[in-house]
């Protein structure tokens, strides 16, 4: 396993260099972009950054049974969302990506629990357990 993370670069960070058919314009393309490796506590199944570039959105898997949705501000990095799908001992969750308006303001995914589908839509905030 850490052959493969060595492999893939993990744990360093890297900026992405420029496609070489554009070499004469090599220094207009150069640094434009930085890749870091984070540490997640589950594999990232999918993540977005919304349309009003304001907040990343990450759809992390435990395991069959349990996905969580979280929503980063990226102004101060903290989560402003964060909803457990699953958990159950009954459930048998797939869930894929979170879909957004052309605001970036509201949100929705739609996921398979133990053969039901269920569309979910929020905001920027996590909702009360009530």
């Amino acid at each position: 396993m850490e052959h493969q993370k060595v492999a893939l670069g993990a744990g360093a960070d890297s900026d992405v260099k420029p496609n070489k058919r554009f070499k004469n314009y090599n220094d207009l393309f150069a640094s434009l972009t930085k890749s870091k490796n984070v540490v997640t506590l589950y594999p990232v199944v999918s993540m977005i950054i919304t349309y009003n570039s304001k907040y990343a959105v990450t759809v992390t898997k435990k395991n069959d049974r349990t996905y969580f949705v979280k929503m980063y501000s990226l102004e101060t990095y903290e989560v402003v969302f964060e909803e457990m799908i699953g958990g159950k001992p009954e459930s048998y969750i797939k869930l894929k990506e979170v879909e957004q308006n052309a605001a970036g303001t509201k949100y929705a995914f739609v996921y398979l629990d133990d053969g039901r589908f269920y569309l979910r839509y929020f905001g920027a905030s996590t909702r009360t357990p009530e």
